[in-house]
């Protein structure tokens, strides 16, 4: 009996020994100024991490880590959610997505202007196979599934059509996705009457999910776009937001102050409408969606293709030299840039202007438009087109219904030329816009890259350094942090950012990422598992 009651003597012990070399916390952050995501003023504590959660935020913490950090007084806060990224182009290349980590972006959601995957469920599961860095989450998009039950063609759904795409909608919703995206701007979302997006939209919304849409046009008719995205959200009953919201061509500058006072008057009767926005001049997208008419794109690039061959092209060309005039090319040729050209890489970054030249022709409108087309005919590129004003910027990006999103992509480091908002756009609202310009605080930048997005997706246990909720903390110093990606070199990571953790766990630290690949996918409010 004694022999029995020393051996338990000697197991407690044993265990008591064990429990005291055993760290209480997995992470802890020392010295912190903690930015909390929430908008409210900043404050000093310790923040102790146990597992993928924050378990501990006190002005204290002297309890024992397997890892400390010490923050020295930098910034620490919840990591990024970016609501409006394309990802999926170099996410199964690059699943660390250095250039978004390395700014402090630790979700991206994919999904935007109307392209998903579909269906959602297989993209899932090879994105889990894969193992990536980041958090990824999903909308699922109009455009898509109205290519998938009609194709590129410009004619009204049937109503056993509309009732096909609902179903879809459904499916998106149950394998995932947050919501129901739209590009009414692209092919074949342009063709879309409002009241079939508001159809599929009433979906979505029962399921809980919300409306995001790249308008139909940011140039001329973009009061009028603006006025359509807030009548899909009112009469679709689900909350509805104004992607990468900008205004385009020179003759529409000043506009955001319409478009803002729409948001505000819809907001006050009650509709929930918001807007995201990237902190650049220049937007990007395919030359053809840019400067060729949606009505030559119908039925896909043979038809593009033999509509350029046609009587029609001196129609489209001259359709093309006024979107160079007045809208996307900015009055300029030298305003549209090549990003990427698949079929002639020398391309990638020059102007318009210079390659008209080039080819042995003058810079004017008319005949950048004429390059233009030939561009098109070889296989088309994507392009850069500088054509925003920084005071619309700045104005959009005041108001507390923005939140900030790239629309940017992950780059193979060094191959093209892309939009440097893929490596900057956060770095540089901190950088240029809190602390440089002072355009907004430091705290609702913070909360335009956090806690809000995390709300309008509904991720109740993301987006704010809190107790309880997962460990996602980016670590940066407010004095240095700035984007280095130009239009010229984009491919410079962002500086600035000291450490980022995802779930609990380090993937970037001391100016390299880590082993780690603690990145999830994140699941929408109806998802069925």
């Amino acid at each position: 009996m004694r022999r029995t009651f020393i051996a338990v003597i000697v197991v407690v012990a044993a265990l008591a020994a064990l429990r005291a070399q055993t760290p209480a916390y997995d992470i802890l952050i020392k010295r912190a100024r903690i930015v909390d995501g929430t908008g409210s003023p900043w404050y000093r504590a310790d923040l102790a991490i146990r597992g993928d959660a924050v378990a501990k935020i006190a002005p204290t913490i002297e309890a024992s880590a397997a890892k400390t950090i010490d923050a020295n007084g930098q910034v620490v806060a919840p990591g990024f959610i970016d609501i409006h990224t394309h990802a999926r182009r170099g996410i199964f290349e690059v699943p660390t997505a250095d250039n978004y980590v390395r700014q402090g972006v630790t979700t991206l959601i994919e999904g935007p202007d109307g392209s998903s995957p579909l269906p959602i469920k297989p993209f899932f599961e090879r994105l889990i196979a894969t193992k990536i860095t980041p958090n990824f989450a999903l909308f699922v998009g109009q455009g898509t599934i109205r290519d998938q039950v009609i194709g590129s063609i410009n004619r009204k759904a049937t109503p056993d059509e509309i009732e096909r795409m609902r179903v879809l909608v459904r499916q998106g919703m149950e394998d995932g996705a947050f919501g129901l995206s739209s590009g009414l701007f692209y092919v074949p979302g342009t063709f879309t009457p409002t009241s079939e997006v508001v159809e599929l939209a009433r979906v979505a919304g029962r399921m809980g999910g919300i409306y995001i849409s790249h308008m139909r046009d940011e140039a001329s008719n973009i009061t009028k776009s603006v006025e359509e995205t807030i009548e899909i959200g009112e009469k679709g009953g689900l909350p509805t937001q104004v992607t990468h919201h900008k205004i385009i061509g020179k003759g529409n500058w000043g506009k955001s102050a319409d478009t803002l006072r729409m948001i505000d008057e819809a907001r006050a009767r009650g509709v929930d409408a918001t807007i995201d926005q990237y902190p650049y001049t220049a937007s990007s997208t395919g030359i053809a969606a840019a400067l060729l008419p949606a009505y030559a794109l119908e039925g896909g690039r043979e038809k593009t293709l033999e509509r350029l061959k046609s009587s029609m092209r001196s129609e489209l060309k001259k359709e093309t030299a006024r979107l160079i005039m007045d809208e996307r090319g900015g009055g300029d040729p030298q305003n549209v840039q090549i990003a990427a050209c698949n079929w002639d890489h020398s391309l990638d970054g020059k102007r318009l202007g210079d390659i008209t030249k080039g080819r042995g022709l003058q810079p004017t409108i008319e005949n950048a438009a004429e390059t233009a087309l030939w561009i098109v005919e070889q296989g088309g590129c994507s392009g850069i087109f500088h054509a925003i004003n920084e005071e619309d910027l700045q104005r959009i990006l005041r108001h507390p219904a923005t939140m900030i999103g790239s629309d940017g992509e992950i780059p193979i480091f060094g191959r093209a030329n892309p939009h440097p908002r893929s490596y900057g756009t956060n770095a540089r609202v901190l950088g240029r816009y809190v602390r440089d310009l002072k355009v907004i605080t430091l705290e609702d930048a913070i909360r335009k890259m956090s806690g809000f997005p995390a709300a309008r997706l509904g991720l109740a246990d993301r987006g704010a350094l809190k107790e309880g909720l997962k460990a996602d903390v980016v670590i940066f110093d407010p004095a240095t942090i700035r984007d280095k990606a130009t239009f010229e070199q984009p491919h410079q990571y962002a500086e600035g950012v000291t450490t980022v953790i995802v779930n609990g766990q380090v993937a970037f630290e001391n100016g390299k990422m880590t082993a780690a690949r603690p990145g999830r996918v994140l699941y929408g409010p109806a998802t069925k598992r």
